[in-house]
C-alpha cells in the first residue's frame, strides 16, 4: 500500500503524501492530505484559519464569520485501526485513486470545497501481521486469521487509548488531530456477521455531557446523510441508533477537540475475506425506523464491504462539502462556547502530593490533549481554600476544556432501561475515566473565579526534587512507596545489581515517618548516583536516614525474574508488556517449553484476567496453526500440575480479574462469588470505580492509600469461605455498607457489600496473590496496579527479622 500512496503523491498534485513517523514495529505510519491543488497550495493558510475559528479568544464574531467564507472544513477518515476489520483499509486505497485523477464536476467540487486528510491504516503493524499470515496460509488447513495481538502491546484495545495515550500510534493520530482541528473525524471499523451491513450515527443514548450539544447534533447529520445516500444507491440493510453510545471518551479524544466522531461499521465476511454465504438473505429480516431496509442477499464479499463504506464515505464528505460555511462557523461557535464558560472554573491540581508520578503522568496526558496548564508562581486561595506555589491550575475557560473537564470529574452515567420497566440497557463500553481516582492524586473543583500569578507551561518536566545527602555507613537511602513510578527505580536497581530491601513496617528517623514499604538501599558510590539520576528523572524524592530502624523486612531477590502468563490474542498480558517495557521489568513471557522447568526460569508468574485452565491445557491447537506458534500449544495436564508445583515448592503466583477463578481451579481455594448469576438487572459492572478498603500493612498493599478505588469491569467478588484450608490474610475487601460505586454505573452494588477482593495466601511453600478485579486494565489503574509489584517482587524475597534487617542482611 505505502509504495502505491508514494506514487499517488508523487505523480498527483492534489495529493501530498506524508510519513508522519515510524510504528511501534517500525511501520510508516502515512497521512495523504488531498483537495484541489489551489488549496494545497494555500494549505498553511485554511490550517490557520481552522486554528483560529477552533479557538475564537479574541476574535470577533464579524470576523468570525468572513474566516468562514474564506475557509474550508477539513474531514479526516481514517481506517484500518482493527486489522483483521479488512475493508476499510483496501477502501482507502481505491479513495485515494478516485479522489486523485477523476476529473468530473463532482469530485472536483468536493475538491474545492474540502480539504480531505486520509489515515488509511491506523495501526500499520497490525495489517502486515494479519494480511501476511492469512497469505502464509492460504491453501492450507490452518486458520486463516493471525492468532494474537495485531498490536504489540494493546490488540483490539487501539483505539482504546485516546484518553491515556500511551501508544506511538495513538499520539500519531493525536497529533494530526491537534494540528489540523477538522470539523469531521470518521473512524471506519469492521463489525460481526450478523450487524447491519453498515452502521453509522446517530449513536444510541447516552452522550457524554461534555460533548458540544453542536456536535452531537451535527454527528446526527453526518450519519444520517450516509444513511440516505446508502438507501438512494440500492444498498440495503444499513442501521443506526443500536449498540455503540457516545459516551466513552477512550474511544473518541476527537470530540473534545471541535470533530464530530462518525464511527462506521461494516459487516465482516467470511475469514477476513472471502464470501459470506447463507441459507436465507444475511442479517436482520424486519423494519423499523433505524432499519428501514433489509438486505435481500444471501452473500456478502469483501466487495460490497468496499462499496458499501465507500459510499458511505462520499455520503460524508457531500454532508460538509455542500455546506462549508456552517461547519466552519459552527467551530466558531463551539469554540466560543467553550471559551466563555462561566461556571465551574477551574480545576486545582495541589503541589506537594503523595504521588508526583501520577500528577506527572495526568499532566503529560492534558499536555498531550492541546490543553493549557498553569502553576502557579506563589501561593493562592481559591473556592475558601489556600494552596501553595508550584500548585497546576486548569482553567475551564478554553477550547479544549472539555478533555481535562471529563477526565477529572466523577461520572455519572445515566440509568436507561431497554423499554420502561425492562432490563438496563447496557452501555457499549467502559462508564468511567475519573484519572484522579485511577492514578491516585488530588484535584479540586473550583466554581468561582479567583486571581492567581501563573505561568503558561510549554512542556511538562519532573517535580524537582533535593539532590540526596550522602547516607552514612550506618544509615541508607530511602524511597517511599507511595509513588507507583517508585517501580521504576525498582528496576534499575535490579538492572545494576545493587542491593534492595523494605521495611515490613512503619518506622521513623530524624523526624520523619516512613511508612511499610518504604525501599531501603545500602549506601554506595554505585546507589547514590543511580538513585540521585532516577530521582531527578522521575520526581520521586531520595531520602538519606541515619540509622537503619529494627523492623522486619525483605531483601529484594537480585535480579527477580517475572513470567508473564499470556495466551494468544490476551489483551490484559498485552498491556503488562508495555507497562513493563516502559518500566524496564526483567520479564518475559511464559512459553509452552518452559513448564517442565518453571522454578529454574521464572521466580513469579503473572497470571492475568483471560488466563483459563483451558488456555494453559490446550493452547493453541497444533492442527489449526503452524509449528512457529508452538510456544503457545496446550500443555496438558502435565503443565498444569507443573504450575501448581512451581507453587508449591516456593514459587510466587499473582493473578486478577477471571485469572483468580484459574487460580481457584489450579489449587481449590476456599472462596466463592457473592454476585448473582441471573441478569444484568441483578448486579452489572461493565468498567467502573468502586469503593475498597486496603490492609496496608499487607506487603501486596504496600504504599496504596487505605480507600483507594478499585477498577470493576464485568469482574468478581468473594466471600472466603475457609481460613483453614490455607494460611490466607485479606488485602482488600468492600465495605461492609454504603454506596459502593465511587464513579460510573453500577447495578446491585449491594451484592458486594463486605466482599473481599484481594486476598494473599501461602500454599505450601508459595505465595499466591489473587484479586477479584482487574488491577492491570490498560495501564489506566495504575494506582492499584502497584499491587502486581508489590506481590510478585515480594514472594521471592529474602524474609529478614528485624536483627538481619537492622544489618541490611549482613
Amino acid at each position: 500500500m505505502v509504495p502505491y500512496f508514494q506514487l499517488i503523491g508523487a505523480h498527483s498534485d492534489r495529493v501530498k503524501y506524508e510519513e508522519i513517523g515510524k510504528t511501534t514495529q517500525g511501520h510508516p505510519y502515512v497521512l495523504l492530505t488531498i483537495s484541489s491543488p489551489k488549496n494545497l497550495a494555500n494549505l498553511d493558510k485554511l490550517v490557520a484559519t481552522n486554528a483560529r475559528l477552533a479557538d475564537p479568544r479574541g476574535l470577533s464574531e464579524a470576523n468570525a464569520k468572513r474566516l468562514a467564507t474564506e475557509g474550508k472544513p477539513f474531514y479526516y477518515v481514517q481506517a484500518g485501526i482493527h486489522s483483521t476489520e479488512v475493508g476499510n483499509s483496501q477502501a482507502a486505497i481505491e479513495w485515494a485513486y478516485r479522489l486523485a485523477t477523476e476529473k468530473s464536476d463532482y469530485i472536483e467540487k468536493i475538491l474545492d470545497n474540502l480539504v480531505i486528510l486520509l489515515q488509511p491504516c491506523q495501526n500499520p503493524d497490525g495489517i502486515v501481521l494479519v494480511n501476511d499470515y492469512f497469505a502464509a496460509t492460504a491453501g492450507t488447513n490452518y486458520s486463516r486469521t493471525y492468532p494474537d495481538l495485531y498490536n504489540k502491546y494493546t490488540g483490539h484495545d487501539d483505539n482504546r487509548d485516546w484518553i491515556m495515550l500511551t501508544q506511538i500510534e495513538s499520539r500519531y493520530n493525536v497529533s494530526i488531530l491537534n494540528k489540523y482541528r477538522p470539523q469531521v473525524f470518521q473512524d471506519s471499523h469492521g463489525a460481526g456477521a450478523n450487524a447491519p451491513r453498515l452502521f453509522t450515527p446517530p449513536y444510541l443514548s447516552p452522550y457524554d455531557p461534555n460533548i458540544d450539544t453542536i456536535l452531537v447534533q451535527q454527528t446526527d447529520t453526518v450519519g444520517l446523510a450516509m444513511q440516505r445516500g446508502m438507501t438512494v444507491a440500492g444498498m440495503k440493510g444499513n442501521g443506526w441508533g443500536s449498540t455503540y453510545d457516545y459516551w466513552s471518551p477512550s474511544r473518541q479524544y476527537c470530540v473534545y477537540h471541535g470533530s464530530a466522531r462518525i464511527l462506521t461499521e461494516a459487516a465482516a465476511a467470511s475469514n477476513l475475506a472471502y464470501p459470506n454465504v447463507g441459507a436465507k438473505p444475511l442479517g436482520q429480516q424486519t423494519t423499523d425506523i433505524n432499519f428501514i431496509e433489509p438486505y435481500d442477499s444471501n452473500t456478502w464479499t469483501l466487495r460490497n464491504i468496499i462499496d458499501w463504506v465507500s459510499q458511505a464515505f462520499y455520503s460524508g464528505l457531500e454532508a460538509v462539502a455542500y455546506d462549508t460555511y456552517n461547519w466552519l462557523y459552527n467551530s466558531y461557535r463551539v469554540g466560543t462556547k467553550a471559551v466563555t464558560r462561566t461556571s465551574p472554573y477551574a480545576y486545582v491540581i495541589p503541589a506537594g502530593q503523595r504521588d508526583p508520578q501520577a500528577v506527572r503522568d495526568a499532566l503529560e496526558i492534558f499536555h498531550r490533549g492541546a490543553v493549557e496548564i498553569r502553576q502557579a508562581r506563589v501561593a493562592f486561595t481559591a473556592d475558601g481554600k489556600q494552596y501553595p506555589a508550584g500548585s497546576y491550575i486548569i482553567h475551564l475557560q478554553q477550547p479544549y476544556a472539555a478533555f481535562a473537564k471529563t477526565l477529572l470529574e466523577v461520572q455519572s452515567y445515566p440509568q436507561l432501561l431497554q423499554y420502561p420497566g425492562g432490563p438496563p440497557q447496557r452501555p457499549y463500553d467502559t462508564t468511567a475515566q475519573t484519572l484522579p481516582m485511577l492514578l491516585g492524586f488530588e484535584a479540586d473543583l473550583i466554581t468561582t473565579s479567583f486571581s492567581a500569578d501563573t505561568e503558561l507551561l510549554s512542556s511538562i518536566r519532573p517535580a524537582v526534587v533535593t539532590k540526596p545527602s550522602v547516607a552514612p555507613s550506618s544509615g541508607a537511602y530511602a524511597i517511599g512507596p507511595e509513588s507507583y513510578g517508585v517501580f521504576r527505580i525498582v528496576a534499575a536497581l535490579q538492572k545494576e545489581d545493587i542491593p534492595t530491601f523494605r521495611a515490613a513496617a512503619q518506622f521513623t528517623d530524624g523526624g520523619r515517618t516512613f511508612p511499610a514499604g518504604t525501599f531501603l538501599v545500602p549506601p554506595s558510590s554505585a546507589a547514590r548516583e543511580l538513585l540521585r539520576t532516577q530521582s531527578k528523572d522521575t520526581g520521586i524524592p531520595v531520602s538519606a536516614i541515619k540509622t537503619v530502624p529494627a523492623v522486619a523486612g525483605v531483601q529484594l531477590k537480585p535480579g527477580t525474574k517475572i513470567g508473564l502468563l499470556k495466551p494468544p490474542d490476551n489483551m490484559p498480558s498485552g498491556w503488562l508488556m508495555w507497562t513493563f517495557d516502559q518500566y524496564g521489568v526483567n520479564y518475559s513471557v511464559v512459553e509452552a517449553g518452559d513448564y517442565a522447568n518453571l522454578a529454574d526460569t521464572y521466580d513469579a508468574i503473572i497470571m492475568p484476567d483471560g488466563v483459563s485452565k483451558s488456555s494453559i491445557v490446550n493452547g493453541l491447537s497444533s492442527t489449526k496453526y503452524p509449528p512457529e506458534w508452538a510456544w503457545a500449544f496446550g500443555v496438558g495436564t502435565t503443565g498444569w500440575n507443573q504450575l501448581h508445583d512451581f507453587v508449591t515448592a516456593g514459587g510466587t503466583l499473582v493473578t486478577f480479574g477471571s485469572g483468580t477463578a484459574t487460580a481457584q481451579s489450579l489449587f481449590g481455594l476456599p472462596i466463592t462469588s457473592t454476585l448473582p448469576s441471573g441478569s444484568n438487572s441483578d448486579f452489572y459492572c461493565p468498567g467502573s470505580l468502586l469503593s475498597q478498603e486496603f490492609d496496608t500493612n499487607n506487603p501486596a498493599a504496600w504504599g496504596v492509600p487505605a480507600n483507594n478505588p478499585v477498577w470493576f469491569v464485568s469482574d468478581d467478588a468473594y466471600k472466603l469461605t475457609s481460613t483453614s484450608t490455607y494460611p490466607v490474610d485479606v488485602v482488600a475487601k468492600y465495605p461492609d455498607i454504603g454506596d459502593q460505586l465511587k464513579s460510573g454505573w453500577l447495578i446491585g452494588g449491594e451484592h458486594l457489600n463486605g466482599a473481599v477482593n484481594g486476598l494473599s495466601w501461602t500454599i505450601g511453600s508459595g505465595y499466591v496473590v489473587t484479586f477479584g478485579n482487574e488491577i492491570g486494565f490498560r495501564t489506566w489503574n495504575r494506582s492499584e496496579q502497584r499491587m502486581l509489584f508489590n506481590a510478585a517482587y515480594y514472594g521471592p524475597s529474602k524474609k529478614l527479622t528485624a536483627g538481619q534487617f537492622q544489618r541490611l542482611g549482613k
